[in-house]
């Protein structure tokens, strides 16, 4: 089903939305000590995208193909993106090695370039304690390996979410741009993005959101409000690989929840959510963004997703 007016957006989105847990009942587990923490999302559908009548529509082409998406099965995603000592462990234990370089703002060109200085250890933006700051300056087939070697070590299926998965619970059966409402100067208490906080050390030539949430630029993960799925910086912080191929059109995308690729792969992946750079108009649980599967940036990291086997028995952890 196609969903193109407003009108029919929140009328479907509220019908689909209706019996989506309250934040009372909110469940979580670590599948070891220093696995990441991870919410049971449970199963429901959605509108995925945006009317054009909501946005500009030549922001975010493929999210005003808005369409009913269906999430069958409970699944489990990470309370937070993961974080910089998280990684740690995987590079620790695995051997995994990473070429240096990552894109970070120069203030002296007064843009993003390349800084081979600068990798996941050293992002350049200020983060200590180090290890309880998001992870960034990963492309996606780093945050893949972490994957990998987080089901090993466990035996479960750990992967990154899908787009439809993670808009799914980001907006946490909310229907607004954003879980906590439409406007972006009243989110400074949810989601750490391009603020007056953030224009006052980073003149980046595009809005600020109306409010100050603190940190000019990233934050230690969980400082800001969860939304209802108890799910943390769903909105800011730094940008999130998902799995899929990047589009400019839903149309012909699985109705399902699942990832929507092609056969050999693409070059460039859905990043979804935002960072603290971001303007508002990118901000919002639905905005569609994308990045070349190589990218390493000291605004983009990831969260993990993971099948569950046994819903029941991982709820009563």
């Amino acid at each position: 089903m196609r969903c193109k007016s407003s009108h029919c957006f929140s009328a479907i989105a509220l019908m689909l939305a209706a019996g989506v847990a309250s934040a009372a009942d909110v469940q979580s587990f670590r599948d070891c000590p220093t696995c990441p923490e991870m919410i049971i999302v449970p199963a429901g559908a959605f509108v995925m995208g945006t009317p054009s009548s909501d946005i500009d529509a030549s922001l975010a082409p493929a999210e005003t193909d808005a369409i009913v998406v269906r999430v069958a099965r409970p699944f489990a995603l990470g309370r937070n993106e993961v974080t910089r000592g998280e990684f740690a462990e995987f590079i620790r234990d695995s051997g995994y090695e990473m070429r240096p370089g990552c894109r970070t703002w120069d203030p002296a060109l007064g843009r993003f370039s390349d800084d081979g200085r600068r990798d996941w250890r050293n992002p350049g933006v200020p983060a200590e304690p180090a290890d309880v700051y998001p992870v960034s300056c990963v492309a996606w087939a780093d945050a893949q390996a972490y994957a990998r070697w987080l089901s090993q070590k466990t035996r479960q299926r750990y992967r990154l979410p899908s787009e439809a998965e993670w808009e799914y619970a980001a907006r946490a059966g909310t229907t607004g741009l954003r879980f906590w409402g439409d406007a972006p100067q009243d989110g400074c208490g949810h989601a750490n993005t391009y603020d007056l906080t953030s224009r006052t050390a980073y003149k980046l030539g595009w809005p600020a959101a109306g409010c100050s949430d603190g940190y000019a630029d990233v934050a230690p993960v969980g400082q800001f409000r969860a939304n209802a799925f108890g799910l943390n910086d769903m909105i800011g912080n730094v940008w999130e690989w998902t799995e899929d191929c990047a589009t400019n059109s839903y149309v012909g995308r699985p109705r399902d929840s699942s990832a929507w690729t092609w056969l050999g792969g693409c070059q460039r992946r859905v990043i979804r959510g935002g960072g603290w750079l971001s303007e508002p108009a990118s901000s919002r649980s639905g905005f569609h963004g994308d990045a070349d599967g190589g990218e390493r940036a000291d605004f983009l990291g990831f969260r993990v997703a993971l099948d569950l086997d046994d819903s029941e028995r991982r709820s009563q952890r």
